[in-house]
C-alpha cells in the first residue's frame, strides 16, 4: 500500500505486549538507509492517543491539534484497540450534532456579560420547539460575541426567531431544511475535500 494513501505522516508504534510505545514520523523513517533496520532504532516521537473511553469532542480536538488523519485508541493499560479516521470523527459529529435530521437552525449573538442558555432553551421551548442540537463559538478577535446555533425540530423558525428578537436577542442566521441540506451538502464537500479524505 502506498504511504499517500494512507493520508498521515505519523504511524503508531506497538511493543511486543501491544503497548502503544510512541510515533514514528514519515520524516524519521525516509532517514533510514538500511532497509533491515528495525523500528526499535529510529527515533521516535511522544505517543499520541485517545482512551477508548474518551468524549468524540476531546478525540477530535486532538486530531485537529496534532493534524492527524488517523489517531490510536488505547485501553486503561495503552495496550493498542485500534484506530479511528477523521472520516470516522466527522460522521459521529454530524450524527451527536444531528445535522442529517431535517428542521432548521438559527444562531443568536450573546455578549460575554450575557452568556446563559437557560433563557434562550426558556424561550425556544416556549415558542414550541425542540431543541435537536446546540454548538457555541467563542468570542475571538475578529467577533466578540459568543455565537449559539440551535438545531430545532421545525421546518419554519421565524416564531422562535421571533419570540427571541421580542426578549431582545439578536439573531444572525437561520435557514431551513431545504437551504441547510444544500448547504450542508456543499460545506461538507469543501470539507471533505480540504481533509483530503
Amino acid at each position: 500500500m502506498k504511504i499517500d494513501l494512507l493520508h498521515t505522516t505519523k504511524f503508531t508504534v506497538v511493543d511486543a505486549d501491544n503497548q502503544v510505545v510512541g510515533m514514528a514520523s514519515l520524516d524519521k523513517l525516509i532517514e533510514v538507509v538500511d532497509e533491515n533496520s528495525l523500528l526499535s532504532e529510529v527515533e521516535l516521537e511522544d505517543p499520541i492517543f485517545v482512551p477508548y473511553n474518551q468524549h468524540l469532542f476531546e478525540a477530535s480536538r486532538i486530531m485537529l491539534a496534532k493534524e492527524l488523519y488517523l489517531i490510536p485508541v488505547t485501553d486503561e493499560e495503552m495496550k493498542f484497540q485500534g484506530m479511528i479516521k477523521k472520516r470516522d470523527v466527522l460522521s459521529a459529529l454530524g450524527d451527536v450534532f444531528n445535522l442529517s435530521s431535517f428542521g432548521s437552525v438559527i444562531t443568536v449573538e450573546l455578549d460575554q456579560v450575557d452568556f446563559t442558555l437557560s433563557d434562550l432553551v426558556r424561550i425556544i421551548e416556549m415558542e414550541g420547539a425542540k431543541i435537536l442540537g446546540v454548538a457555541v463559538q467563542q468570542p475571538n478577535a475578529k467577533n466578540k460575541a459568543y455565537c449559539v446555533s440551535f438545531k430545532l425540530n421545525l421546518e419554519d423558525s421565524s416564531v422562535v426567531s421571533a419570540g427571541l428578537r421580542r426578549f431582545g436577542y439578536t439573531i444572525t442566521s437561520e435557514a431551513n431544511s431545504e437551504v441547510l441540506e444544500h448547504n450542508f451538502s456543499d460545506r461538507a464537500d469543501e470539507l471533505i475535500r480540504y481533509l483530503d479524505i
